[in-house]
């Protein structure tokens, strides 16, 4: 194999919501004026009681500003390039970078897409994730950082690149504990096998 590709990730910046910040402080405000004129009306005899109706109120407010809800599993940002890989070079979209010229790689390659997950702990997305939160960085001899995020599609592709990342390897651009990470070797004959080839 001469390259191996993965399609670029860009996310979509955060765009400020100003309707959800005015929503978020009035909900405040009239849950502290409410709590404020129940206790000073002494309005519940029993304070348990008043503890119970702010807890539901608060409850109703974070209901109202959509904190249980579903959260959307719409893909945010586009595919815009490649992330190319050969035995001598790297390259991030349009900037190709020869293994000779980088200082160092660090990949963090622990999602891929259909990858069972939680959002706010309790919602399990029925897609999986979209396997776009990978992330590598190149750090070049003269202290230039490139970053990209990265889809993967599934948790051991990187095994399809082991002759490319042995290369890095003894180009110390990676370590035989990144390689392992980085092909998510479990079992210690996995491990071993992969050492006889790095001698």
């Amino acid at each position: 194999m001469d390259s191996y590709s993965f399609e670029i990730f860009v996310p979509e910046k955060p765009k400020k919501n100003n309707k959800q910040i005015a929503k978020v402080i009035l909900s405040f405000l009239a849950v502290t004026v409410i709590s404020f004129v129940f206790l000073e009306l002494k309005v519940f005899k029993n304070q348990t009681y008043y503890y119970i109706f702010i807890g539901l109120l608060a409850t109703a407010v974070a209901y109202w500003n959509g904190y249980f809800k579903r959260p959307s599993a719409e893909l945010k940002g586009n595919f815009d390039g490649k992330l190319t890989f050969t035995k001598d070079t790297i390259s991030v979209k349009d900037q190709t970078f020869s293994i000779n010229d980088l200082f160092s790689i660090v990949i963090d390659n622990e999602d891929y897409k259909g990858k069972a997950v939680k959002e706010f702990g309790e919602f399990e997305n029925p897609e999986g994730s979209h396997g776009i939160s990978n992330l590598i960085t190149l750090k070049t001899k003269d202290n230039q950082f490139v970053e990209a995020y990265f889809l993967q599609k599934s948790l051991n592709e990187f095994s399809k690149i082991e002759s490319f990342l042995i290369q890095y390897y003894k180009n110390n651009l990676l370590s035989e504990d990144d390689l392992i990470s980085i092909m998510h070797l479990e079992y210690d004959i996995d491990k071993n096998e992969l050492r006889k080839k790095l001698r």
